[in-house]
């Protein structure tokens, strides 16, 4: 838990009303707040009221990589794309009759501009990038 505490200083969030146990970050109009609980599998991220959730994966911290997606949303709302963009784990279709989830997609004019799948580092990481490199060099 003190580790998660950490990467939320190094985002900025900060201790709401002085509690350790609910933390926040403000950006111009909007916040993202991070409720603590006993354990990081009961914690939770309330994404506001903008930001669509299709699924709620990406909602707690029972996966790793939860910690790269709120990086990836913090950085991209530091940028200035407005939350009613983001969308969190939409589905798109993978060939004929399959479907997938998009960790975050972020529309632009109604239409999808950005496709972001998130990765932890170290050994899902490099297997993507192997992944892609094999497919740029086969193009």
């Amino acid at each position: 838990m003190e580790n998660l505490k950490k990467l939320l200083q190094i985002l900025n969030f900060k201790p709401l009303d002085g509690e350790n146990s609910s933390w926040v970050k403000l950006y111009s109009d909007y916040k993202i707040t991070i409720d603590l609980k006993d354990s990081l599998n009961s914690s939770v991220i309330n994404w506001g009221d903008k930001i669509q959730v299709k699924r709620t994966t990406t909602s707690n911290f029972s996966q790793e990589e939860t910690l790269v997606v709120l990086e990836c949303v913090d950085r991209l709302l530091e940028k200035g794309y407005k939350p009613q963009d983001i969308i969190l784990e939409d589905s798109w279709k993978l060939g004929h009759k399959g479907k997938g989830f998009l960790d975050i997609s972020v529309k632009k004019e109604g239409q999808t501009f950005l496709m972001i799948e998130c990765k932890t580092w170290g050994k899902e990481y490099d297997k993507e990038l192997d992944n892609f490199l094999k497919d740029v060099k086969n193009k």
